[in-house]
């Protein structure tokens, strides 16, 4: 298992304490207008957390944190941050200080004080005993809650907007985020809705959680959701094989899925080629480039609509998200899903939203 897979399982840890009845307190969230200082939110663990004013200096704790400070262009207030595989694609990260234990499953807490920083901004997985060192220490530290939908992760990046004094970045990444998603839920209104199994090493993501609301979006049914499966839990063979899935989604890490097994070779999804790797970072990451993996999903299951979308239009092509499909057949819609449709997908939503706007 690539590192970059742990912060997902810590996170499905928590996602199990929240199904057996763990209360998390709900964060409060930007107010869309006021952009002042102080600025008070009170966060997963009850505590009011007060910014006095635009932080010079942040530490973030997950790469969710990060990518989202990236989006809103904060990234020169970030001293410290997991600096691993799975930030890589973060544009100056290898130059932050690492702020996890050599082996990546753990924070480094004396780290993390000696750079001093003004705020931390630390994931829902990350342990009490944690937020309580660091606060012993002196340092003001943010715990976000476990995110559930994109609802929650427009709010974080709202929140997070004013806490680092980037309010005017957060509002239009979240109002761009809010125009694809709306524009993907318009498009695959109506259509059937292919069962989707969305699997890696041995564990899916059933009700309450951010990627099965990526899955529905998308336009599929979340099998392990429909399976009575609770956050991310493990799965076994028989559910997978009753549940027959018309549709699998894996992440690009290797041995994410073995197809060639049983019960998974018998199903209709690799026995039909629809199989559809999503880039790890994004999909499991809560922060605005999920956006990216729900094109991706909504272009494999739904390719003919959004064939029809574009057949009318004239947009211009953007970027194309990363993914991998392996069909051999249609799809649920006429047409066969490939890396041309997804960036008329792109096309699409970029249209739609300067139309918007």
């Amino acid at each position: 298992m690539t590192d970059r897979c742990r912060p997902v399982f810590l996170a499905a840890v928590l996602a199990v304490s929240l199904a057996a009845g763990v209360a998390v307190p709900v964060s409060a969230g930007h107010d869309g207008g006021d952009c002042s200082y102080p600025v008070s939110a009170t966060d997963a663990t009850g505590t009011e957390v007060t910014v006095a004013e635009p932080p010079e200096a942040v530490v973030v704790l997950d790469a969710a944190s990060a990518q989202t400070l990236w989006e809103l262009d904060a990234e020169e207030a970030v001293t410290g941050m997991p600096v691993r595989s799975y930030t890589s694609y973060l544009e100056g990260s290898e130059r932050r200080t690492g702020v996890l234990s050599e082996d990546g499953r753990s924070v480094d807490v004396e780290t993390v004080v000696e750079l001093d920083p003004d705020l931390v901004l630390a994931p829902n997985f990350t342990p009490p005993e944690t937020i309580e060192q660091l606060r012993d220490a002196g340092l003001t530290v943010y715990q976000s809650d476990f995110e559930s939908s994109f609802e929650d992760i427009y709010a974080k990046t709202e929140l997070y907007g004013h806490l680092v004094g980037s309010c005017a970045a957060a509002d239009e990444t979240v109002a761009s985020m809010r125009d694809d998603v709306e524009t993907v839920r318009e498009t695959v209104a109506d259509r059937e809705r292919p069962g989707v199994l969305y699997y890696f090493f041995g564990t899916a993501a059933g009700n309450g959680t951010f990627i099965g609301d990526i899955v529905e979006t998308a336009g599929g049914e979340n099998l392990a959701a429909t399976a009575g499966i609770e956050g991310f839990e493990q799965i076994g063979d028989e559910t997978v094989a009753e549940a027959d899935p018309e549709w699998i989604v894996t992440t690009d890490d290797e041995a994410s899925l073995d197809a060639e097994r049983e019960p998974f070779a018998s199903t209709t999804a690799v026995e039909n080629g629809r199989v559809l790797e999503v880039d790890a970072n994004l999909v499991s990451q809560a922060a605005p480039r999920v956006v990216e993996p729900l094109l991706a999903m909504a272009e494999a299951f739904h390719p003919g609509a959004f064939a029809e979308s574009t057949a009318t239009g004239t947009p211009t092509a953007t970027e194309t998200p990363t993914a991998t499909e392996t069909p051999t057949d249609p799809g649920t819609d006429a047409g066969g899903p490939g890396l041309g449709a997804v960036a008329a997908l792109v096309a699409l939503l970029s249209a739609a939203a300067f139309a918007r706007r």
